[in-house]
């Protein structure tokens, strides 16, 4: 590191002159391993939120917000501070089925009834998110976009449509965090007249795990004030430094240029292994609904899922998800030419390989799409009383745990939700479930 931040300079500027530190965290910034040194010496617990609201404001200004907080609690954190802020103001919020299972646990503590966004996959798409905010009365949406797998829709038209008949909304865009750095053609919520919007920095511009940003647009419903009313209620007194550090070396890269010519390089990198994947037909091809420019959904009709991760896992190659449709590539800044030259060379050598298989039957990925059915409030559920029972003798109970796919962490049963037929099928048999006593 070249040229220490504003954030390392507040740091070094409390332990120069200290000799003693009469104080927490026990290892006072140094450590026995003269290796760590370097480390340790900016982990001093003194870096109060307040002390750092300069910083905060700086980044305000690069994300073009009233106001960025940097957070050590990661998206979770994020997700429970904006749905405690929209417990303050509503009782019934509309949300998709791809929803975080941080979502359920912030409408569980925040005394929210959940409206599950009619859809046909997980993502639901524009025309659906629309109809359900017109039939449904809820005041207030908590959308979960990009998707885990990238894809988009049109979110400056729900955006506006929330506006003109005053629907809070707050976008969870920890999927789409590197989006602020790339190109017009793949805008953050920021830009379209969200309320809120949440960012888990980790998963996509390089910044360690558990950091994240809470933004509040310009146009926000929402203050300053009333989002540090609500914040400190899911925030550690004494915040990481090297996550906070962390957050701050990934914002920088993120809109320097050299970080920019990172990103771009990447993407026109993953445009040319698509192009040589349109050449296999269906033996191997993407998902053409995938618009994050840096994530590819490998498909085959020859081929599942976890067999494509297979195949390139033995050859090197470590996919993010593997499902029976498919295998999700994610690629990132820091994956270098060489990289994409090797996973071409690769791709080529396990075409024959997919060829041989017999074709497979069609899959939908809508494996976990349902219609919950909610009977009673989730924080009531999740609090009551309750016993536990195997699966084959839950159907017509209430839930009061939660079940998720992980990943992404999407939730298949919640609490106050009733245990049906459509749970049979897709969990396993041996599954024991919470429910509400009688």
């Amino acid at each position: 590191m070249n040229q220490l931040s504003s954030a390392y300079k507040l740091i070094a500027s409390h332990h120069k002159d200290v000799r003693v530190g009469l104080y927490t965290p026990a290892h006072q910034g140094i450590s026995g391993n003269r290796h760590l040194e370097d480390i340790y010496q900016y982990d001093v617990p003194f870096l109060t939120r307040s002390r750092t609201e300069s910083i905060e404001k700086h980044f305000s200004e690069l994300y073009g917000t009233k106001h960025t907080f940097w957070l050590t609690g990661g998206g979770t954190q994020a997700v429970l501070t904006a749905c405690a802020l929209l417990g303050t103001q509503y009782k019934r919020v509309a949300i998709a089925l791809n929803s975080h299972i941080s979502v359920i646990n912030g409408i569980i503590l925040a005394g929210l009834e959940p409206y599950f966004i009619a859809s046909e996959s997980l993502m639901p798409n524009t025309e659906e998110v629309i109809s359900a905010l017109e039939t449904s009365g809820v005041s207030a949406l908590l959308l979960t976009h990009p998707s885990y797998e990238g894809i988009t829709i049109d979110l400056a038209k729900i955006a506006d449509y929330c506006r003109q008949h005053d629907i809070a909304l707050a976008v969870d865009e920890a999927h789409g965090s590197h989006f602020p750095f790339l190109d017009k053609q793949w805008q953050s919520a920021i830009t379209f007249n969200a309320d809120i919007v949440t960012h888990s920095l980790h998963k996509y511009t390089g910044s360690l795990v558990q950091t994240a940003l809470l933004h509040l647009p310009f146009n926000s419903r929402f203050t300053f004030e009333q989002i540090m009313r609500v914040m400190g209620l899911f925030e550690t007194t004494t915040r990481s430094n090297l996550l906070m550090l962390s957050i701050e070396d990934a914002i920088n890269k993120g809109y320097s240029d050299n970080g920019k010519s990172l990103f771009w390089q990447a993407i026109e990198e993953c445009d040319r292994l698509r192009s040589q994947i349109d050449n296999y037909g269906d033996v191997l091809s993407y998902d053409t609904q995938v618009s994050d420019p840096l994530k590819i959904y490998l498909k085959s009709n020859c081929a599942m899922g976890e067999e494509l991760a297979e195949l390139l896992y033995q050859r090197g190659i470590d996919g993010e998800f593997a499902d029976e449709e498919g295998l999700l590539l994610i690629f990132s800044f820091n994956h270098k030419r060489e990289d994409f030259d090797f996973i071409r060379k690769t791709i080529t050598e396990i075409v024959p390989i997919i060829v041989g298989k017999a074709p497979k039957e069609t899959l939908v990925n809508n494996n976990f799409c349902r219609h919950p059915q909610i009977k009673i409030l989730p924080k009531d559920a999740f609090f009551y009383q309750k016993e536990k029972l195997p699966l084959n003798k839950s159907i017509g109970r209430i839930s009061s745990c939660c079940i998720k796919k992980i990943p992404p962490g999407i939730p298949i049963l919640i609490p106050g939700e009733e245990v049906t037929d459509w749970h049979i099928q897709h969990l396993p048999s041996d599954t024991v479930i919470e429910v509400t006593k009688n």
